[in-house]
């Protein structure tokens, strides 16, 4: 007996990866081109310097040997004018992730790219690095909260066809860890136009690769990385609904399990992302565009965030020891605002940073407060009380995670008439745009449409949010923020439907603040 189990035992190592390399694309198969092989999964950029720019593409292979693919870097589309060009090895242990971080480039200029892989090649990409100098124009796609079960990428789709984009900013909700939905309420039952792979809550690193590959089989999700460069951070569905260091909001002091399957979300977020390496994996960045602006990432999620409060009357909400960025990240940020002569200073930020209230609207749902900024509101504080003392203006902070779109004046205490007035833009530094959710559910996917009316008026009766000034609770899409030497911009595009693909989008609200002056936002 002994005789017979010891060559299995042997050769163990070696099956364990082809198990594991099945059961990885085993459910995948029907959905991939097969004609695309082994680039099934498409071309992507991002992270985006003046002088570099990173190249991703991943191997659908199930030979578990180490792979060499071929890059190359033109200005051309045909590939004939190649600037850069190299050699990568990549292999099982990173699930044949191929990414390169592209240097000696020039700036404010469109590249194309490709890979090679035996005798055959990738879709051709194109990307763009960030200027430099005195850029008159600068505009972003901002986007969040893409949950493949709640429809099609229509966004991504009309966000790919555009060619006035220098790149596109990814709030976060990349993918969704939820299994599929088979409970809840029947209105969000009823919209759930695609089932996930695994069909399971993600836990572990093979879950977590499932459901990337499954997201990135979508062709419009494709095209627009094939077309743009992408600067992206997580929020909390890359891991677990309303995370935080410790755990989640359900089980706030998650142990020895909740680190390790932290550490694998994150490993796998690496991989699929065209994100730059680093060895602690942190999505915190900055990213300069000229003069023009300078854009810092936040991580509010997994760097610093203690646990949600249990809402507003929890004693210890008002806690100089509760953080949502923590004392290093906000350090960083407020050294980096000040020291910068940018003309405008962005925040790529998860939840929305305003004070919002919402109490007659949520009255019996702390929770939704207390995962938003208003549930740290010390530290908030605290960056407010600093961009005052420092004579800081101009800044935009840019927001996911609420599947709706707002646009709020910034202002540290707009609920107080001598911080704070409306009409002159007394106490106001600045503007929160806050992007529309891709697909993921929102008000009238939730509650009916008369209720959904009555929580927009709610919303904005100016003795509720003085400082609100646009609200849209039931459409998807995306947004733009267009940036000139005069003004920051907000547009909101929404697509016409998402239950299957279709190229209707239309531009239905815009928003812009004026460069010092009189801050206020206009139409």
């Amino acid at each position: 007996m002994k005789l017979h189990v010891l060559p299995i035992l042997v050769l163990f190592p070696f099956f364990s990866k082809i198990k594991a390399q099945e059961l990885y694309y085993a459910e995948l198969r029907p959905y991939l081109d097969k004609q695309s092989e082994p680039f099934c999964f498409g071309v992507a950029s991002g992270d985006p310097l003046p002088d570099g720019v990173v190249i991703w593409t991943k191997l659908f292979s199930e030979n578990t040997d180490n792979q060499d693919v071929s890059w190359a870097v033109a200005t051309d589309t045909a590939m004939q004018h190649v600037v850069q060009s190299g050699i990568l090895t990549t292999d099982v242990a990173s699930a044949f992730t191929v990414k390169v971080d592209v240097k000696n480039l020039s700036p404010g200029t469109t590249y194309f790219y490709r890979f090679k892989h035996r005798d055959r090649f990738s879709p051709v990409g194109r990307t763009k690095t960030a200027p430099a100098g005195d850029p008159s124009l600068l505009r972003f796609a901002v986007v969040s909260c893409a949950d493949f079960q709640s429809g099609y990428y229509n966004a991504f789709g009309h966000i790919a066809r555009r060619n006035d984009l220098d790149a596109v900013v990814h709030l976060g909700d990349y993918i969704y860890e939820y299994g599929s939905w088979r409970q809840g309420r029947k209105r969000m039952l009823k919209r759930q136009y695609r089932h996930h792979i695994p069909d399971k809550t993600c836990t572990t690193l093979e879950d977590y690769r499932t459901r990337y590959a499954q997201y990135r089989t979508d062709a419009q999700l494709q095209e627009a990385h094939r077309l743009h460069p992408f600067i992206v951070i997580w929020d909390d569905h890359e891991v677990a609904n309303n995370s935080n260091v410790n755990g989640t909001e359900g089980n706030p002091n998650g142990g020895e399990a909740w680190e390790q399957r932290k550490a694998v979300g994150r490993q796998a977020y690496f991989e699929w992302l065209p994100i730059r390496e680093n060895p602690e994996r942190s999505i915190i960045r900055q990213f300069t565009y000229g003069s023009l602006a300078e854009m810092w990432m936040l991580d509010g999620r997994l760097e610093g965030r203690s646990p949600q409060a249990r809402g507003k009357d929890d004693p210890s909400l008002q806690s100089p020891e509760r953080h949502m960025l923590g004392s290093k990240q906000t350090e960083w940020l407020l050294a980096g605002m000040k020291n910068s002569s940018a003309r405008w200073k962005i925040i790529g930020n998860q939840v929305i940073f305003s004070p919002m209230n919402d109490s007659k609207v949520f009255d019996r749902r702390p929770s939704i407060a207390m995962d938003r900024w208003d549930g740290y509101p010390t530290e908030r504080k605290r960056i407010f009380d600093f961009f005052y003392q420092n004579g800081l203006k101009n800044i935009v902070v840019i927001t996911g995670d609420v599947h709706t779109s707002w646009a709020f004046e910034l202002t540290g205490d707009p609920y107080n008439a001598a911080a704070y007035d409306r009409k002159t833009g007394k106490g106001v530094i600045g503007a929160e745009f806050v992007t529309p959710g891709v697909t993921s559910f929102n008000f009238d996917e939730v509650v009916p449409k008369i209720i959904v009316a009555e929580a927009k008026r709610r919303f904005k009766k100016k003795k509720n949010n003085p400082h609100l000034r646009y609200l849209d609770l039931t459409r998807h899409g995306y947004m733009t923020l267009t940036l000139t030497p005069e003004r920051a911009q907000a547009d909101w595009f929404f697509i016409k439907r998402k239950d299957r693909v279709d190229d209707r989008v239309k531009n239905k609200a815009s928003r812009y603040l004026p460069f010092n002056g009189q801050q206020v936002l206009k139409k």
